[in-house]
């Protein structure tokens, strides 16, 4: 039976994994370069165990947390149409050129500090359909147009 790991363990697999699947070092600041979402995989993983899911720090769960991470380091070494900053500036600009500036950009740092991860998921969303060119050409999903519009929705 497995028990529940205190954070300190979890920290320790987690980076002891990363590292085994091959990797390297210099990128370890990837897992916990966002703190909040590495606490809240924490929490999650602490929440399955209590609710009487003993294998919720299995290593094979672990490694879901770790193949988000290697997703984002693969797309940091990968050249897209648009970088992440060029995107997030895009969508942030797009956003705000409607409606009323102060209270979108209030709305959006609420966004932000609830979920500092939101723009960076939608463009990991878009490079996931770019590499499978969901547009012919692909290139034509970090056009204006076609660049999600996820904050208008939310807003």
């Amino acid at each position: 039976m497995q028990s529940k790991m205190s954070y300190e363990e979890y920290k320790e697999r987690i980076i002891e994994l990363f590292l085994e699947r091959g990797n390297n070092e210099e990128d370890i600041w990837y897992l916990t370069e966002n703190l909040k979402n590495f606490n809240r995989w924490y929490e999650v993983f602490s929440e399955d165990f209590d609710s009487g899911k003993l294998n919720a720090f299995s290593d094979e769960n672990l490694i879901s947390y770790i193949e988000t991470i290697e997703d984002d380091i693969r797309m940091d070494n990968t050249e897209y149409p648009m970088s992440y900053e060029q995107f997030k500036n895009r969508v942030i600009e797009l956003f705000l050129e409607t409606g009323d500036r102060e209270d979108k950009i209030k709305f959006l740092n609420e966004l932000l500090e609830e979920d500092p991860c939101y723009i960076k998921n939608m463009y990991r969303d878009v490079c996931y359909r770019y590499e499978r060119t969901y547009l012919n050409p692909p290139e034509m999903l970090f056009d204006d147009d076609h660049l999600p519009g996820d904050l208008d929705m939310l807003y």
